[in-house]
């Protein structure tokens, strides 16, 4: 894999050039009284091609500016502090092994209140290493005992205690997954539950188990132990289950971290399925906050992961598809894609029809007619065709604020800003009031995160007096 230099992931992170913080860690310097240094960008740039290191009161003026004490910089020397602001090295700088899955999964649990940034941290080059390495995995020989049958359960062998604390946990991860479908619990509170879970598979169980490379058990504590590749499986369903939570909160960081970790505990269970699945799940972060090109690079990975997805998983690749052609302005391509999700719908009885699919364990898509329905919304909007968007906005808003209450998504919330989005192009702001409201209403109250991006939407246009009051009442939690 491509392994970026940390003081460039933080640098960009920043948003900055090689000059531009150069030019920062100089005035940091002398604003610290460590006298005068040089502001040059072939600095930075030595710095993270590792051809040279950081003069030690540069090192103060950085760690200065990152937020980490000058006592670190002591303790742990170049570049070792600096993981201490990324945060994300351990889950980025793994190899796709078991072991580097289990480093993974653990570091993410680690990074719960890490900071949050505005942009993806796995974008480009380095992203097309990852999923490099991800296939490249999946296609080990080694790895071919790992058939679907065999991962679908956790803890189908085995005995005792372990046994049924897998069990348990099992059936407390498929009851948070059936409310992807419609609940009237808050997203926050599903997320806590969710973690709780996720944190308890990783920390718990993962932590406590020695593997046997003959069979894939250990012991722990003189009980029966499954191995770490027993407990993939489910630890890949509850960071999964933390990913979509995370962004019904409007927590992208967040989503990102749970799905490279889903990604790397996929990958080593060898289910191609369970891979393409949180593949796709990782293409739908970049089309929210990320690059539409490194969506169809994710839908692509996603495809060659599982050549043959189940007709559910078929229609959520299409739809990803779709949304990131109308980004990329090509609408003629996005129509074609959005008819192949609805032929792939309309072909097969059982998504249609009774949503089987919503019971299968760590899927994470309720795919029927409704979830077309906002996928055409969001890719006309993006296509900046906000009148061909307008019908479907406006059918989910009916649906939503009917006169009884519905058991909506959690991802509700997150879904409305792009129906606040289609209004507000089209200079319709009481339906785009009318949408914040929906948000709020289906939500119970919105999430700090997502509260952020409907104010920064409505914002922009509160020259309208009925946006001016509704920014008001959002703000006093009065809507």
């Amino acid at each position: 894999m491509v392994h970026v230099h940390p003081l460039t992931r933080l640098r960009e992170g920043m948003g900055l050039s090689q000059s531009e913080y150069a030019k920062l860690v100089a005035r940091t310097h002398t604003a610290l009284a460590l006298g005068n240094t040089a502001a040059r960008r072939e600095r930075v740039s030595r710095w993270e091609a590792a051809r040279s290191v950081p003069e030690h009161t540069a090192q103060l003026a950085m760690a200065h500016i990152h937020g980490i004490p000058a006592r670190e910089v002591h303790q742990l020397g170049w570049p070792h502090w600096l993981h201490l602001a990324t945060g994300d090295a351990t889950l980025l700088d793994q190899p796709y092994t078991d072991h580097g899955a289990v480093l993974a999964l653990r570091a993410v649990v680690d990074l719960s209140g890490a900071r949050h940034s505005p942009e993806l941290t796995l974008r480009g080059r380095e992203l097309a290493s990852h999923l490099g390495a991800a296939l490249t995995q999946l296609a080990d020989p080694g790895r071919t005992g790992w058939t679907r049958r065999t991962t679908r359960s956790a803890a189908g062998c085995v005995p005792g205690l372990v046994g049924n604390r897998l069990r348990w946990s099992e059936a407390r991860t498929t009851a948070l997954e059936q409310q992807e479908a419609g609940t009237l619990m808050p997203a926050a509170a599903l997320y806590g539950v969710a973690y709780a879970e996720h944190r308890l598979v990783v920390g718990n169980l993962l932590s406590g188990a020695r593997t046997s490379t003959e069979t894939g058990a250990g012991t722990s504590g003189g009980v029966e132990s499954p191995g770490p590749r027993r407990l993939f499986p489910l630890a890949a369903r509850t960071a999964l289950l933390c990913t979509w939570l995370s962004s019904a909160l409007g927590e992208e960081t967040g989503a990102e971290r749970h799905n490279l970790a889903a990604l790397r505990a996929a990958v080593a269970t060898g289910d191609r399925a369970a891979a393409g699945v949180v593949m796709a799940q990782l293409a739908t972060r970049h089309l929210m906050v990320g690059d539409a090109a490194d969506a169809r690079m994710i839908v692509r990975a996603a495809r060659a992961a599982d050549p043959e997805p189940a007709p559910a998983a078929a229609v959520v690749l299409h739809t990803r598809e779709a949304l990131a052609l109308a980004r990329l302005g090509r609408s003629g391509d996005t129509a074609r894609a959005l008819d192949l999700a609805a032929d792939t719908l309309a072909a097969d009885t059982s998504v249609a029809s009774d949503h089987k699919h919503r019971h299968r364990p760590g899927f994470p898509f309720t795919v029927d007619d409704r979830f077309l329905t906002s996928v055409r919304a969001d890719a006309w909007l993006h296509a900046a065709d906000p009148r061909r968007a307008e019908p479907h906005a406006a059918a989910l808003l009916d649906w939503l604020d009917g006169p009884e209450p519905v058991l909506a998504p959690p991802l509700t919330g997150r879904m409305l800003l792009s129906v606040v989005d289609t209004y507000l192009a089209l200079g319709e702001a009481a339906q785009a009031v009318r949408a914040t409201s929906c948000a709020i209403g289906v939500s119970g109250t919105l999430p700090p995160g997502l509260a952020r991006q409907y104010h920064r939407r409505l914002a922009a246009h509160q020259h309208e007096p009925l946006i001016r009051e509704a920014l008001e009442q959002l703000a006093h939690g009065e809507f």
